[in-house]
């Protein structure tokens, strides 16, 4: 009986000492996430010399752990776009936000062991100032240059140019170039709200996590599919088939509504209309970046949409201005249309495969 109790003792004892060796941690990853995967992987082989009670939280597709992310920054007092992952909490009080060295790590925990965990947020420069961290959230991931591509793609895809010629035909047939360009702009501008209250709209109704997920496996397809439509165009033209481009039996229902517009606000009913039927034509690389930026809703992603449908009007503009002050007429301008329709075409497919490969990398596959 003695034995035993002596041995629960033991055990208890043992059992006690191992619960206070080990160190806990918890690890705020995203998928993609070149830092992260290194980190895990030399956690790993810590974990032969140190006991790694590790949590791991994915916050990319996981709304919550994001949220969790989100609340652990403010707790610490720490500006959250300053932050990215991977973020280590240590324990309690040492947060560590990007990738440290083996030697580094083994100085983090062998103070905690010590029962000395530094406390506040730490990189691999310094524990005494803290520096931006390359890796950040996922729209941090969608660089200008991207960004900047998708919006041309979008903007000067063939139907936007034939309804943009229709309108000013219409207007100059009716009122002359001043009352033209006053349409045009107008027209140009409701279509920039149409589109960025569409964005935002459709930001908010996937920010959930299952509909993020699900919402960027969709786009990053599409992104194949749409590349390889505006290839076919590029070898094989038809109008309005296998390619990026306005239905062919909705176009006579665009050309009535823009020739019913003989008023500013026709103008702007028009524009709200045809906002819906270029949706079909223009709004894949508009859904391609949305899904990048719905992985962090964030006040930058809303600046990088707001920076898109800026892009997505310059054509618009360019197309007023140059009817305006009688650089070219709407008929030169349709011509020019009419003869570099495959060359547009293959210009946006380029940029749809550099989306879609792009979007391969953020979820891991290249």
């Amino acid at each position: 009986m003695k034995k035993r109790l002596v041995l629960l003792l033991f055990l208890i004892s043992f059992s006690i000492c191992f619960a206070q060796d080990a160190i806990s941690i918890q690890f705020y990853y995203g998928v993609g996430c070149p830092h992260c995967a290194r980190t895990l992987s030399l956690f790993e082989d810590l974990g032969n010399d140190y006991t790694l009670n590790i949590t791991e939280k994915e916050v990319n597709y996981d709304i919550s752990n994001r949220q969790d992310l989100f609340d652990l920054y403010d707790s610490f007092d720490y500006d959250v776009n300053k932050g990215g992952v991977p973020s280590i909490l240590v324990g309690e009080n040492t947060l560590i936000i990007g990738e440290l060295s083996e030697e580094q790590w083994r100085n983090v925990f062998d103070k905690c062991l010590n029962n000395t965990c530094p406390g506040g947020v730490f990189n691999y420069k310094t524990i005494d100032e803290i520096s931006p961290i390359e890796e950040k959230d996922p729209a941090s991931q969608l660089t200008l240059i991207v960004l900047i591509g998708a919006a041309l793609a979008d903007s000067v895809n063939p139907c936007t140019i034939a309804v943009m010629v229709m309108l000013i035909t219409v207007a100059l047939l009716a009122d002359g170039r001043m009352r033209a360009f006053i349409s045009g702009m107008l027209f140009t501008l409701t279509i920039f709200g149409a589109y960025l209250l569409m964005g935002f709209g459709l930001l908010h109704a996937i920010e959930s996590a299952s509909a993020t997920n699900l919402f960027y496996i969709i786009v990053t397809a599409m992104a194949l599919i749409l590349s390889l439509m505006e290839f076919n165009a590029y070898f094989r033209y038809k109008p309005g088939f296998f390619s990026v481009e306005m239905p062919v039996f909705l176009r006579p229902y665009v050309k009535k509504i823009i020739s019913g517009a003989t008023s500013y606000p026709g103008i702007v009913i028009a524009a709200l209309f045809c906002s819906l039927f270029l949706l079909p034509c223009s709004s894949g690389p508009y859904l391609m970046v949305l899904g990048m930026l719905a992985k962090a809703v964030t006040a930058q992603t809303f600046g990088y949409l707001v920076l898109y449908n800026l892009v997505f009007i310059l054509p618009m503009v360019a197309i007023n201005l140059i009817v305006y002050f009688g650089k070219a007429t709407v008929e030169e301008i349709g011509d020019w249309r009419n003869e570099h329709i495959k060359e547009i075409h293959l210009f946006s497919g380029v940029l749809f495969f550099i989306l879609f490969l792009l979007m391969l990398t953020q979820i891991g596959v290249l």
